[in-house]
């Protein structure tokens, strides 16, 4: 009787002659770890979402659904740093607006010229172009402002 070549247990692995090193530890002080500049940015967009959502009115910005969850909506793209963490640039909507809509920037353009007038609107837009270069230190101002804000 042949054996099949996809039984298993037939043969049984050889154990590696390496043994594992213990760590080696390093002498002297050791520096703290900052966090990356990416892990700043994350925070800080949490922070500033709360402070979003906490300084307007507890209802989408674009529909007007209240008692629902909200989310901190960007008229211009998150992706503009220059325009990224700007209070005039969000205001909280639902996930249905936010997500599954697109973010709604038709309605959102109206409701925000209403609000602040054509020309901030449109000097947003402009301004999204700007190339800012942020170090670590503006991000943790930012953090320790919009957390005491909260």
């Amino acid at each position: 009787m042949k054996r099949s070549p996809l039984k298993r247990g037939t043969k049984q692995m050889k154990k590696s002659r390496f043994k594992a090193k213990a760590p080696v530890k390093k002498k002297g002080l050791k520096r703290p770890k900052q966090p990356s500049q990416a892990k700043l940015k994350k925070e800080l967009d949490r922070v500033f979402s709360l402070y979003i959502r906490s300084k307007y009115k507890k209802e989408c910005y674009t529909c007007g659904k209240r008692n629902v969850t909200l989310q901190c909506g960007h008229f211009v793209s998150r992706q503009y740093l220059a325009t990224r963490w700007d209070e005039n640039n969000c205001r909280p909507q639902c996930v249905g607006c936010n997500m599954f809509g697109g973010g709604k920037p038709l309605d959102f353009e109206e409701r925000l010229k209403k609000e602040l007038g054509d020309e901030t609107v449109e000097k947003m837009k402009k301004s999204r172009h700007q190339v800012l270069k942020l170090d670590r230190q503006w991000y943790l101002t930012s953090i320790a402002l919009y957390k005491h804000e909260t």
